[in-house]
């Protein structure tokens, strides 16, 4: 409920007239709305912090994805290498679409397998046991690999060794600026780069 000072009110409560008609004016100043340029100053400021944060919020979720995935593959190449010191036998870890098998079509962000290879053949059957897999990347990751021998697989020796040597290259948004590398040498090992193993650029292929 209101309460509205009169002189006689406010000598009644023991206020001086003066006081009363401070807090009269108090009273109207608080009650006074947001002005036209004072929306329109609020207006302004949320435009500029939106404009400065969204962009920089989506480089740092892009940056966030990408180095997550090569986080991820380099674990999974670490795995299998280890798995073959382990279990001294082959371990193979190559791209696969249904997680179950090897795939030789398509990239390496659809997916991967490690898996103990007893014949050796390159192949998963049936009796080899699966040790990791991994479903698509996010959409917007791209990852290729070039090596010296074939590029749908790396086989690790019971010593953790293997024949091949190559690059990982992953990209978000076919940018250039995003890439990263995984480099593998033959003794098993990977190292993250932001050039290629020679020093050169990485380049993106555009996705499909």
């Amino acid at each position: 409920m209101d309460v509205k000072f009169t002189p006689a009110s406010a000598i009644a409560h023991g206020y001086p007239l003066a006081s009363c008609s401070t807090r009269i004016r108090q009273s109207r100043s608080n009650s006074r709305g947001l002005s036209l340029m004072d929306v329109l100053a609020t207006l302004a400021i949320a435009s500029i912090v939106f404009g400065t944060g969204i962009p920089g919020f989506q480089a740092y979720l892009a940056n966030s994805r990408l180095v997550s995935s090569a986080n991820l593959l380099s674990r999974s190449l670490a795995l299998a290498r280890s798995e073959a010191v382990q279990r001294e036998s082959h371990v193979v870890i190559c791209k696969s679409q249904d997680q179950q098998t090897c795939t030789p079509a398509g990239s390496w962000r659809q997916g991967w397998i490690i898996f103990e290879d007893r014949q050796p053949d390159r192949q998963r059957d049936e009796n080899e046991a699966l040790i990791f897999a991994k479903s698509e990347l996010p959409r917007a990751v791209d990852l290729n690999y070039r090596a010296f021998r074939s590029s749908n697989f790396i086989a690790f020796r019971a010593t953790g060794i293997t024949k091949t040597n190559g690059t990982f290259t992953l990209c978000y948004n076919a940018d250039e600026n995003s890439a990263r590398a995984l480099i593998l040498s033959k003794t098993g090992r990977v190292r993250m780069s932001r050039t290629r193993a020679n020093g050169q650029p990485l380049s993106c292929p555009e996705q499909e």
